[in-house]
């Protein structure tokens, strides 16, 4: 009966780390990459029949809306917020960004213990459509990253009507050496 019980609890572990996804597969850089200088790919990762690009750029000033008014204003980047986090979700068929998404980044440094997280805001750049904000980050160590892409709310054709239906949710590794990157997540595409 014990060794049942265990079987069983084993395969549940196993369901559930299939479940989960698998680790993100380390990639160490040859060469720091300097992200507070020049856009550095992180990862790219399927997740829920998405594509899920993650990118650590410098820091930089949005041009965004200020409350019911409709007004606009440029909001440059806060004390210390060195680096622009940037996701792109992209539809693999078309190979188009996918708007009107909800996208939320969540990180934490495994050396300090400390977290940053928060919602990504859509943005029109230079790369086209992508979600960002700038942040500091959590200073040098090794960080775990989870980047959760909602379920878009534009509408879809019957033929695409299964499409998107969940959350898709991708996870990254990278590590920080005096604002250098010196690991990343091996790029699954």
């Amino acid at each position: 009966m014990k060794r049942i019980f265990s079987l069983i609890l084993g395969l549940a572990l196993v369901a559930q780390a299939l479940a989960q996804g698998a680790a993100p597969k380390v990639k160490v850089l040859s060469t720091p990459e300097d992200p507070t200088k020049k856009t550095v790919l992180v990862g790219r990762a399927m997740a829920a029949g998405m594509v899920v690009m993650f990118e650590i750029e410098p820091a930089k000033a949005m041009w965004m809306p200020v409350g019911k008014q409709s007004k606009w204003m440029e909001h440059a980047p806060r004390a210390g917020e060195k680096f622009h986090v940037e996701v792109k979700p992209i539809d693999p068929k078309s190979n188009t960004r996918i708007s009107f998404a909800k996208v939320l980044f969540e990180a934490v440094n495994k050396d300090t213990g400390k977290k940053v997280a928060g919602e990504l805001m859509p943005m029109w750049g230079g790369s086209g459509l992508h979600y960002t904000m700038n942040s500091a980050l959590a200073g040098s160590g090794t960080y775990e990253a989870k980047i959760t892409v909602g379920v878009p709310t534009f509408g879809r054709a019957p033929s695409d009507k299964e499409m998107w239906t969940k959350p898709a949710i991708a996870s990254f590794h990278f590590k920080l050496k005096d604002d250098q990157l010196i690991e990343v997540t091996e790029p699954e595409l």
